[in-house]
């Protein structure tokens, strides 16, 4: 740029420059005179926007008119009676002039007596409400309108809780006055809040008034878009607790709208908690997620509308919580601007402070895993997609294909979307992986060691050539190794993918590539051998209750070392497990206990298992009508009607197979999941017979042949839900427990907070002393567990010495064992799931003696739902007993009752948490035994599993042996002190973490206030909170 231009760019700037600040000059001596003017000339209100009442106004928007003005001239509100006294007319002017001097200067005193004068009280308004009508032409929005703002004069909605409420009444109220044909249509899709079902409305009647577009096509798109629009009851920080746990559609009855009418302003929400909690529950609940697409026209459809008898306790629990944590909110409003002078009072307060917000924020529910556990074919995908409600959301297919990873489905907080996330194995894993299934593929076939065991039956080099075929394609089978490892597909380990939909069946699209092998066709790209684990998230449906987790576990095993660990994560995880069978086969194929001993034999010792569910699929399959089934049944031949014989058909072997299955079963479970039948605590096998096919061609109106509640799959949600109650109402129980305590902290009497500091000294030093009496009881309990676990060990660390050879051939020389399975054994560690699913573990096999001597004391130590005299359980109950029963506890009404309440309150939750802690601690200690010898056996694990050429099966046989000889007269050993050390461990743990907590709780619940410190009044949250006490039979406050 030459100089010139660089001038005339300057001298521009500088001319705009001035401009600026030329016009910013002008704007400030504009503002300047309007604020000279304004100062100098005071503003004089008038009564000049203002017009006096007439006989025709509205009095109610005549005074909120009248606020405005009020509010927009600044006018003191002391001054408003007098302004609005000469504007008054007729029974108005009378009601202000009736007053007396002092009431007619209070301005909400005049408004309360002009429209009771008026007649306009919450009666007046409900009356309006009902007789309001929407008359042809209406817009239904702007009716809608006008029965909000009834609604909002009568019911006067003031807090989240209530609003909720609010907006169900007018939501019923707005469906009563809709035209029938528009009605049903809307009714149908059950609108979970208001904006649904004017959107619906609004859309329907567009499409009543234009004929040339067919209906049926309209309303499949309307519930399509409306199901995926979210509405602002969906959005964040609109929605509450309970209405995000428990959405459902109050209908209430008049008597109830007029009941909930009598609610004032200052009433809280537990006005409704009580009412609900005193008597069963009388409010008729209908779930509102809205019905499949494919459900909505079909009469079966209407019939599937039921209120579950688990949904009356959860829904009292979630509101019982949600007005627990409203008072803990408060409280904590209340004591967050406390504070105090001194090192020590400041850390009393902050103490006190941080235990409020912990309760405020804390997070009470806890996953809920139920592992889905069955062999290919027997339609687990099925059975979880009728379950939900959702025909097409896991991929299912008459052809030969099965799931092939594990599948985790539950319901996430977003209304509108479907969401999968897609982890895969890392990068080393699968070239791990991908060496071995590379040599499996190209194993020499003539090899003898082969040509000795092959019967016919899958091997690890099939399975091998399927995993690279899905992958690679055909061709993957002709590249090596390295060239394998080049291939674009590798980006995606170490990696998550999410997909993102609006439908079930756009989801099951995407992510069937990753979940599923289809062995018929070799065309298809699948990537599922390198998947480690696929998490589902649907919409929220009352069909899958918030928390529960259903985990799909695939009928089939690999050689993958991670998966196999996953599976084991997973199986140790779940406190319920169902087992799925087919009917055909469900009594001559291996019963519940066979699987148990040998896929998930790990679930009760090692696991949270506390029940077993045996799920018989396909109940519809009978095969071919004989003449001989036909005269059986009906007791003739001829016409007859084949539905209704196949249906008796069905109903009596469901019947038949149900009863041998329980018969065969139940004592086997009791045993395998307690140690023995006298210490289970119920019956802990459940059998269900159902049919998904069946149950879809009830949804869809189409032939059927069972009823929808003979399919079973109305029963087995039901009993889904029951579980999800169960495990809530003690989350509820512990929260309430802990709220109550902060609360009767805070309402410790005045003179008790600062005068009786050496009476709270000497009461802290009793129950410290009590305290520790009752450790020392519960540390005896440990050291005698201790042992008879030791006695038992030492006998099964005998037998495992004199068995280990006979049990190492055993396991080594069935049938059919060929050398790569083997290889695989000693690649993952000495466990294996094969490609038929069946689990092959050298380590469990040689432990197997000890677990023997121990298993009956090990399940019924840390049995949890039963007290049975030897539990751990029991030994922390009789610890609480005890400690409560101290004649301290016992005095009625001393001065330091709300203070002891507060400690009571604080030793359920250390116990509680001390439960999960013992939890944690017996997977760990069950499981030591056959990592204890794992340890021992992998360097001969690894030796072994690089072997190659001729007769390699001999020598990894030869080498596990060996080293089993050499390894038998300390590995055991070995194992039984390092599980008598993690229980060592359990007992130091317990003790520590009891002391510790109770005597830091004790020290702040007898601690002196701060001098002149008095918190704010708190009796109404400790009345109501004794309410939820005594439903919840806490006994706290006894």
């Amino acid at each position: 740029m030459d100089e010139n231009a660089i001038i005339k760019t300057m001298q521009q700037f500088l001319s705009d420059q001035q401009k600026e600040a030329e016009k910013k000059r002008k704007e400030m001596e504009a503002m300047m005179s309007l604020f000279t003017s304004t100062i100098s000339k005071p503003h004089e209100p008038t009564f000049g926007p203002l017009v006096k009442m007439t006989p025709e106004d509205d009095p109610v928007v005549f005074l909120k008119i009248f606020e405005r003005v009020a509010h927009h001239c600044s006018w003191p509100e002391e001054t408003w009676p007098l302004k609005l006294a000469p504007l008054l007319c007729g029974e108005a002017q009378r009601a202000f002039a009736n007053l007396d001097d002092v009431s007619a200067q209070s301005y909400t005193k005049v408004k309360t007596a002009i429209l009771h004068c008026f007649r306009l009280t919450s009666d007046s308004y409900r009356q309006q409400f009902h007789s309001l009508k929407l008359l042809p032409g209406d817009s239904p929005r702007i009716f809608a309108k006008k029965l909000k703002d009834l609604a909002n004069k009568w019911l006067k909605p003031m807090e989240t809780e209530k609003m909720q409420l609010f907006d169900k009444v007018v939501l019923g109220q707005f469906m009563l006055v809709l035209p029938k044909e528009v009605q049903e249509q809307v009714q149908m899709q059950q609108p979970e809040d208001l904006e649904s079902a004017i959107k619906f409305a609004e859309e329907l009647s567009d499409i009543l008034s234009n004929p040339e577009e067919g209906p049926s096509h309209q309303m499949f798109r309307l519930a399509n878009d409306l199901r995926n629009t979210p509405t602002s009851s969906h959005m964040t920080g609109n929605v509450s607790p309970l209405r995000k746990r428990a959405d459902c559609v109050v209908n209430i009855s008049p008597q109830h709208q007029q009941e909930a009418a009598s609610l004032s302003c200052d009433d809280s929400f537990i006005s409704i908690s009580e009412e609900v909690t005193d008597v069963p529950m009388n409010l008729a609940l209908q779930q509102t997620t809205k019905k499949k697409l494919n459900e909505d026209d079909s009469p079966a459809a209407k019939k599937q509308k039921c209120t579950y008898d688990s949904e009356e306790p959860l829904i009292r629990c979630y509101k019982m919580e949600q007005e627990s944590r409203n008072i803990t909110s408060r409280m904590y409003e209340k004591v967050k601007d406390l504070s105090c002078t001194g090192t020590k009072e400041a850390s009393f307060l902050a103490e006190l402070k941080e235990k409020i917000v912990n309760l405020r924020e804390k997070n009470i529910y806890e996953e809920i895993f139920i592992g889905i556990f069955g062999k290919t074919g027997t339609g687990k995908s099925s059975l979880i997609n009728a379950l939900l409600n959702e025909i097409c959301l896991l991929p299912t297919s008459s052809r030969q294909a099965c799931t092939s990873c594990i599948v985790q489905v539950q319901a996430h907080e977003n209304n509108t979307q479907y969401r999968a996330e897609i982890e895969f194995i890392s990068k080393e894993e699968w070239e791990e992986e991908l060496k071995e299934l590379v040599e499996n593929c190209k194993e020499d076939e003539k090899d003898e060691d082969n040509n000795e065991t092959d019967d016919g039956e899958d091997t690890e080099s099939e399975s091998a050539k399927a995993k690279i075929t899905a992958i690679y394609g055909k061709n993957g089978l002709n590249k090596s190794f390295s060239e394998l490892t080049k291939e674009k597909i590798n980006d995606i380990l170490n990696s998550t993918k999410t997909f993102h939909l609006k439908t079930a069946a756009q989801l099951s699209e995407k992510i069937t590539p990753y979940i599923r092998c289809d062995a018929d066709d070799e065309t298809i790209c699948s990537f599922w051998p390198l998947v480690k684990v696929v998490k589902i998230f649907v919409p929220k449906t009352p069909d899958l209750p918030n928390q529960v987790v259903l985990v799909d576990l695939p009928g089939t095993g690999d050689s993958n070392k991670e998966r196999n660990k996953m599976w084991k994560e997973y199986i140790s995880k779940c406190s319920s497990v169902w087992i799925v069978t087919d009917m055909t086969r469900a009594e001559s194929d291996r019963n519940a206990v066979e699987i148990l001993n040998t896929g998930l034999r790990d679930i009760a010792g090692g696991g949270e298992c506390q029940n077993i569910t045996i799920i018989c699929t396909k109940t519809d399959e009978i095969g071919i009508l004989s003449d001989y089934n036909i005269l059986r049944v009906s007791g003739q031949t001829g016409s007859c009607d084949e539905s209704q014989i196949r249906r008796q058909i069905i109903q009596k072997r469901n019947s038949q197979v149900k009863k041998n299955i329980f018969d065969k079963c139940n004592s086997k479970v009791e045993k395998f999941l307690f140690g023995s039948e006298e210490n289970a605590v119920h019956s802990p096998i459940k059998v269900f017979t159902v049919s998904s096919k069946e149950y879809w061609n009830n949804n869809q109106g189409k032939k059927k042949i069972l009823t929808f509640e003979e399919t079973e799959l109305p029963l087995l949600k039901e009993h889904l839900k029951v579980i999800h109650v169960n495990q809530t109402e003690k989350a509820v129980e512990n929260y309430v427990s802990e709220v109550s305590g902060i609360i009767s902290f805070l309402n410790v009497p005045k003179e008790n907070a600062e005068e009786k500091a050496d009476e709270n000294e000497i009461l802290y030093f009793k129950l410290s002393k009590k305290l520790k009496a009752e450790a020392g009881i519960l540390a005896n309990f440990f050291e005698n567990t201790f042992k008879i676990l030791q006695k038992e060990l030492t006998k099964g660390v005998e037998n495992a010495e004199k068995e280990c050879i006979k049990n190492v051939r055993r396991l080594l020389k069935p049938e059919g064992l060929n050398h790569q399975t083997i290889k695989a054994l000693c690649k993952n560690s000495g466990s294996f799931r094969s490609s038929k699913g069946d689990i092959i573990d050298l380590n469990n096999e040689l432990a197997l003696p000890i677990y023997a001597a121990v298993d009956n004391t090990i399940k019924n130590t840390f049995q949890f739902d039963k007290n049975t005299r030897r539990s751990i359980k029991a030994a922390l109950d009789l610890l609480q007993t005890n400690f409560q029963e101290e004649s301290t506890f016992t005095k009625k009404k001393t001065a330091q009752s709300y203070r002891l309440v507060f400690i009571k309150t604080e030793l359920r939750r250390v116990l509680a948490f001390l439960m999960k802690k013992v939890l944690h601690r017996k997977k760990i200690i069950y499981n030591t035994i056959t990592l204890s010898v794992q340890d021992e056996m992998d360097p001969v694990y690894k030796e072994a599993s690089n072997e190659t050429g001729k007769n390699c099966m001999k020598k990894m046989k030869t080498m596990l042996e060996d080293k089993v000889k050499q390894s038998q007269s300390y590995m055991f050993k070995d194992a039984m002190q390092n599980m008598l050390t993690e229980f060592a461990k359990l007992k130091d743990e317990v003790n520590l973490t009891l002391e510790q907590k109770m005597e830091a709780s004790m020290k702040l619940a007898l601690a002196q206030f701060p001098e002149g410190m008095h918190f704010p009044d708190s009796v109404d949250e400790l009345k109501k909170m004794k309410r939820f006490c005594e439903i919840l039979n806490l006994n706290i406050f006894d």
